[in-house]
């Protein structure tokens, strides 16, 4: 690790020939450079992994230089953390839309969805494999931001349920059962993430595409079950 991170922060000594091919500039706003910056990073982080996010390779794909890219995000880390920022991000404004889904929204609909939103955000973004890394090198900040986003979706998860079982008649449930399900939910989708393909195919499913969403609906409705019949 600390290899590449000297290559990307020493302005690019070690490039390759291939790297050091004159890539078109493209003229953009510093917002649009920052979010197609951190497009091609979330790219590269989904098919390779955190080892795949070298600066001169990421401003290659985006049409500008590798110190532009410093100039947005001062380094690599800067650049991690930014991608762990707007995952977070994405993941709460997710979940809590689906938790705040209105008056008529029922816990067989909202399940599915929660587990699906987490599952994507985690998984199909490569954020859980950035977290795994950054937690197992210790090159992550001192505070994850996804420590603050788990204790609020689980609280509105939990005011959801409340409001639900008022409507239906019923006692609040337990707050540790909305805990339980949260935490549930979130090592599910971060342990798919990391190494869910292996267990698949551990289990017999070999190539099937399908398995993930199959697996998904299976926990969205085992737990919307769980819901209902468990005040």
């Amino acid at each position: 690790m600390s290899k590449l991170m000297e290559a990307d922060t020493a302005g690019g000594t070690n490039q390759t020939a291939e790297e050091q091919v004159p890539t078109k500039r493209v003229r953009r706003s510093a917002e649009e450079s920052q979010r197609v910056i951190l497009n091609a990073a979330a790219k590269r982080l989904a098919e390779q992994g955190p080892e795949g996010i070298r600066l001169q390779d990421i401003a290659r794909d985006v049409g500008i230089s590798h110190p532009a890219i410093l100039h947005h995000f001062s380094s690599r880390a800067g650049l991690v953390a930014a991608l762990v920022d707007r995952a977070t991000t994405q993941l709460r404004e997710n979940l809590l839309a689906v938790l705040d889904g209105g008056e008529d929204i029922r816990v067989e609909s909202q399940a599915p969805r929660l587990v699906n939103d987490t599952f994507e955000a985690m998984s199909d973004q490569g954020a859980a494999k950035l977290l795994a890394w950054l937690i197992m090198t210790g090159a992550g900040p001192k505070r994850n931001p996804t420590m603050d986003v788990m204790p609020e979706i689980a609280e509105r998860g939990h005011k959801a349920r409340c409001h639900m079982a008022d409507k239906a008649g019923l006692p609040h449930p337990d707050k540790d059962d909305t805990v339980f399900l949260t935490l549930l939910i979130a090592n599910a989708a971060f342990g798919e993430a990391v190494i869910g393909d292996y267990y698949y195919k551990a289990c017999g499913f070999g190539d099937d595409k399908d398995v993930r969403h199959r697996f998904r609906e299976w926990l969205g409705g085992l737990i919307a079950e769980h819901t209902q019949t468990k005040p």
